[in-house]
């Protein structure tokens, strides 16, 4: 492996994991953040778009609970889908192929990233509010230019910590998947083989059914359904 390469697709990473990260709560709000679309996108740069589109498919189902409304701050699905997408198709470009076993190693351990996420969501909201309080301070000392920074400024921060920890994790899932795959065989490999094609897939359409009242977790569920039930039905699980 070329650690140059390596380098530039972590970089790679970091790039998409940060602008997902405002798009999130920050700006846009174009759903680049969800998983169905965030995913692919690294497939697409990282040359497998194929297994992105089906493991994005997949991860966007199992966190379509995943809700913001009002002050809640829910798990955040992104940084835990980039850092498990890049560390599946870091592991496919640079390993060997990847199959069913390595997806479910790759979501089992990079699931609880997503309460990581949210507790730094949670502590950047809090340095938002100090740059409220600096806004209003601004405004009345009538310093215009005191104001137009900070919004880049809090935008900023959101990408920078969001792109590292989508970077960090990534190499660490990378490393945890090849120190991992020797050693799974036999019985194991058949039990996380049967997980990650049927299990995770039903776990995923249960939580889907739980909000399907919301018309978006409506469109979601119903396309990542279709893109789920067609790679399980042409093998691609």
């Amino acid at each position: 492996m070329d650690a140059g390469v390596i380098a530039q697709d972590l970089g790679l990473i970091a790039a998409v994991g940060g602008v997902a990260a405002v798009d999130r709560r920050g700006a846009f709000q174009v759903m680049l953040s969800q998983p169905l679309v965030v995913v692919p996108a690294l497939g697409v740069l990282l040359g497998d778009p194929v297994t992105a589109l089906w493991l994005g498919s997949l991860l966007q189902l199992l966190w379509m609970s995943s809700v913001m409304h009002g002050a809640n701050v829910p798990p955040n699905e992104t940084v835990a889908a980039v850092a498990i997408g890049g560390a599946v198709l870091l592991f496919g470009k640079y390993v060997h192929p990847t199959d069913a076993t390595i997806w479910t190693v790759a979501i089992l351990l990079g699931a609880p990233l997503s309460q990581v996420g949210r507790w730094l969501e949670i502590r950047l909201d809090r340095a938002n509010q100090q740059l409220s309080d600096l806004a209003d301070e601004a405004a009345r000392a009538n310093e215009p230019a005191g104001l137009e920074r900070l919004p880049w400024l809090g935008l900023g921060r959101t990408f920078v910590l969001n792109a590292g920890l989508a970077v960090v994790a990534t190499s660490l899932g990378l490393g945890l998947l090849m120190l991992l795959d020797p050693a799974i065989g036999g019985a194991l490999a058949v039990a996380l083989d049967t997980v990650g094609r049927y299990m995770l897939p039903a776990l995923g359409l249960a939580v889907a059914l739980s909000v399907l009242r919301r018309r978006r977790a409506l469109v979601l569920a119903g396309v990542s359904f279709l893109l789920v039930m067609t790679a399980i039905l042409q093998g691609r699980t």
